[in-house]
């Protein structure tokens, strides 16, 4: 009988002491990891891309030099979301890739024109029933 209790407190301590580890584990908080990076409109590697969005490779166009000098470019993009959240997304996006906002105009579409050193981008974004559409054009000054 005393043996029986030995072992039945031995396996209670055991049991508690397992089951603290595990709740220090599952109350410990961590923080969630960093959001990917935005996907980029390629060949342009400082012009992002929201999240979720495909390119339409048929109406896409992209002239580039040989060398690589000149480049550009008239790109789609379509995907599902908000489009006041797409219009933010770009207004953040492009100051961190170090484009300047030179004017915005809205309306039924939005145009957002962008300039940096050398280069030229203008972003016409709007939405059909929940779809958006993004036309990115891109160039030399």
């Amino acid at each position: 009988m005393i043996k029986r209790l030995f072992l039945f407190s031995l396996f209670g301590v055991w049991l508690f002491v397992a089951g603290c580890a595990t709740w220090d584990e599952m109350t410990t908080e961590t923080p969630p990891p960093p959001p990917p990076p935005p996907d980029l409109a390629y060949p342009f590697l400082d012009i992002p891309v929201p999240s979720g969005f495909e390119r339409n490779h048929s109406k896409s166009f992209v002239y580039e030099s040989g060398s690589g000098t000149v480049k550009v470019g008239r790109l789609f993009f379509s995907g599902w979301g908000n489009l006041d959240e797409v219009i933010s997304f770009y207004q953040d996006e492009m100051v961190n890739k170090g484009w300047s906002l030179v004017n915005a105009i809205k309306h039924k579409t939005t145009i957002l024109n962008y300039e940096k050193e050398g280069w030229v981008c203008t972003l016409m974004t709007h939405s059909t029933l929940g779809k958006i559409y993004i036309e990115i054009q891109a160039g030399p000054k």
